[in-house]
């Protein structure tokens, strides 16, 4: 069963992303990017060493992010988008740091909050002139977010509480990399080919931090 599910969900994602390379498989994009979070939480019920409920959580909070962004262009999508997968950063967050044995020094927090600081506001001037007044404060605040997160993956993955934590980083840093592109698409320029470029990031992303935390 465990396997049985990994491959449907590995279908979903080699259909998903082969739908995504044309616009003229619109409705096979939707159908496919729906099932994505849905398989990946069942994945990890049934590979998850230890069950946490704060993973389940961030998964079908990244679900009802890509429910809510299949209506784009519509002005409430893209801030509910934005609400729900911030909830599950906030899900994973909790999640890398309830699951170090021991917390870094203060230091390396510090560290990263810089490098989270500087990449978020740096992204925010670049696509500042496109991004709509009453959009910019949970946009930027967004961003803080993801960086934490991401930042948090990375101290999660050199912990070494397990041989597979490394998995987290990579996975971090394709979140933050995926959701930049996204922005950089709506509100300064048209990305080429932007539909696989997220979303394969964005899988890469979802899979990489939920195996992590699943084989810890």
């Amino acid at each position: 069963m465990p396997y049985l599910a990994l491959a449907l969900y590995a279908s979903d994602v080699t259909v998903h992303l082969f739908a995504c390379a044309s616009k003229n498989r619109l409705m096979l994009r939707r159908v496919t990017k729906c099932l994505l979070m849905p398989l990946l939480a069942l994945c990890y019920a049934l590979f998850a060493k230890t069950f946490s409920p704060n993973v389940l959580a961030a998964i079908l909070f990244g679900f009802a992010g890509d429910l809510v962004l299949l209506f784009r262009p519509r002005r409430w999508a893209f801030p509910a988008g934005i609400t729900a997968f911030a909830a599950g950063h906030v899900f994973y967050l909790v999640s890398f740091l309830s699951a170090m044995p021991q917390k870094p020094a203060w230091y390396w927090f510090a560290l990263l909050g810089l490098v989270t600081l500087s990449s978020a506001c740096t992204l925010m001037r670049y696509i500042w002139k496109g991004l709509p007044n009453k959009l910019k404060p949970p946009s930027f605040l967004y961003m803080l977010l993801i960086g934490t997160m991401a930042s948090c993956a990375i101290l999660f993955g050199c912990s070494g509480v397990s041989p597979l934590c490394w998995l987290a980083i990579p996975g971090g840093v394709l979140f933050v990399f995926s959701d930049a592109t996204l922005s950089i698409d709506a509100f300064h320029h048209a990305v080429k080919y932007r539909n696989v470029v997220v979303m394969s990031t964005y899988i890469a992303a979802q899979t990489l931090i939920v195996a992590a935390l699943a084989l810890n």
